[in-house]
């Protein structure tokens, strides 16, 4: 890699970075339910919540911002349907700088998509991959890139999906050394949310793409356009209904998760058959991050029965600190309509407790325990502290090779200045009253992992 890990390393900012006064208490957001979407954070898909009345306040900003976006990676016939289905959802006179952007990327990406499938057809259809992909699991904001990053530097053994592959998945195969310089200016230099270097060449959620290639029709990333809908999408954690089992819907929606579910045990299906027509071993591995994976260990395990585990964990009182402090700065460059303080804030929330409690239910019954050999579990404190030991760990317990060149590569890269440069983000310290809510709410990953409670 020729880029820096710390680059896109999403627990540090930039020197002495105060963030203090990019989130707000805030006490006037409790609303009820007005038959819009527009409810408050006790709602009745959170029937286990606090009856808190506050609202961290997030400030909308960056309406006419056409960066930043991953959407502009989607094809038109894909956008088209979202444009389509949810034409009353979208603030089209707030968002339209950002809608008449994505339309035309879309449309230039179905056009260079097309010549992908032309020159890549066949070698695509033919391709093989290794059967035993490893995925780093853990909740946003808990070190998922730190680690991935990490990793990715033994290139001897692993491949990764690039922030360019993720952000064009339909046309990177011929297009990508001229679409890194043509869309150069689709990205900032730096990540909003703590002014780390964005560089098309690192390591990137796999996630990103599957949203755009499904037209968002299958993925819980879609809350980043469509936040006041984000309950609509809880069933994509795990590709089944129980994270949305207090969400009505209607017959629509219920035939469409129908219709996924056939469309998972085909997937299945076709991913055994291939696994079982491979020959050879020595193709590098996929390292594959998205922390929506962590929901779905029961159906990845089932696409990729010899596949490994890595999942990282943090603080919650620093997970959500950091989680509201990326919403603020990072989510209103991909919303078509603005949601409450409220939404925003539920959304952290729950998905929390989505993916904690699929992890475990999910690690339990494929029998992922701490010394099983497929599946390994650290701390982000361990790994931001003693990385090397940590990674020495990570190697040993899975049975990789730890060699003496991933060894240098990995120790140059940390005495490198931009490790050393960078601090972590000074939030705002939490209030008694939002403790209270994470203690109960996400109080089962304190015990879960040794993290002291404060009352």
């Amino acid at each position: 890699m020729a880029s820096s890990v710390f680059r896109n390393f999403d627990e540090y900012g930039g020197e002495g970075e105060d963030c203090s006064n990019d989130i707000r208490y805030h006490d006037d957001d409790a609303k009820a339910d007005d038959g819009n979407g527009n409810s408050n954070i006790n709602t009745n898909d959170n029937a286990n919540a606090n009856n808190f009345e506050n609202a961290y306040k997030f400030t909308p900003k960056y309406q006419h911002s056409i960066k930043n976006n991953p959407m502009c990676g989607i094809c038109f016939p894909e956008w088209l349907s979202i444009l389509r289905k949810r034409r009353h959802q979208i603030e089209w006179t707030v968002y339209w700088p950002r809608l008449l952007f994505i339309t035309v990327m879309s449309i230039l990406n179905s056009i260079m998509g097309l010549m992908d499938s032309l020159v890549y057809g066949t070698q695509i259809k033919n391709s093989q991959i290794h059967p035993r992909p490893v995925f780093i699991l853990g909740h946003p904001r808990t070190g998922t890139t730190l680690l991935h990053s990490l990793l990715a530097l033994d290139i001897n053994q692993f491949c990764y999906c690039s922030t360019f592959c993720a952000g064009f998945p339909s046309c990177f195969l011929w297009f990508e050394s001229i679409g890194k310089i043509i869309f150069h200016g689709v990205i900032d230099d730096t990540r909003p949310m703590d002014n780390v270097r964005l560089d098309f060449d690192l390591p990137q959620e796999d996630e990103l793409a599957t949203n755009v290639i499904s037209g968002g029709s299958c993925s819980p990333y879609m809350p980043l356009f469509f936040m006041k809908q984000e309950s609509e999408f809880r069933p994509y954690y795990a590709f089944d209904d129980k994270n949305n089992q207090n969400t009505n819907q209607n017959d629509n929606d219920d035939n469409k998760n129908d219709k996924n579910e056939k469309n998972n045990n085909n997937i299945i299906i076709n991913e055994n058959q291939r696994k079982q027509k491979q020959q050879q071993q020595q193709r590098r591995r996929l390292l594959l991050k998205s922390p929506v994976h962590t929901a779905r260990i029961i159906l990845l395990n089932q696409l990729f029965p010899e596949c490994q585990f890595i999942y990282i964990h943090r603080h919650p009182y620093d997970v959500f600190r950091s989680a509201t402090h990326m919403a603020d700065t990072t989510y209103w460059y991909t919303y078509l309509n603005t949601p409450s303080n409220a939404q925003i804030t539920e959304f952290i929330l729950r998905q929390y407790e989505i993916l904690y409690e699929r992890y475990e239910t999910g690690r339990k019954q494929i029998g992922l325990y701490l010394d099983y050999d497929d599946n390994v579990e650290v701390s982000f404190d361990d790994l931001s502290q003693q990385p090397v030991q940590t990674a020495q760990k990570i190697y040993k317990q899975l049975g990789w090779n730890w060699t003496t060149k991933y060894q240098q590569c990995l120790e140059s890269e940390l005495d490198g200045p931009d490790f050393r440069s960078f601090q972590r983000n000074r939030h705002k310290l939490l209030e008694r009253h939002w403790k209270v809510i994470i203690n109960e709410r996400w109080g089962k990953s304190f015990e879960r992992f040794g993290y002291i409670k404060e009352e």
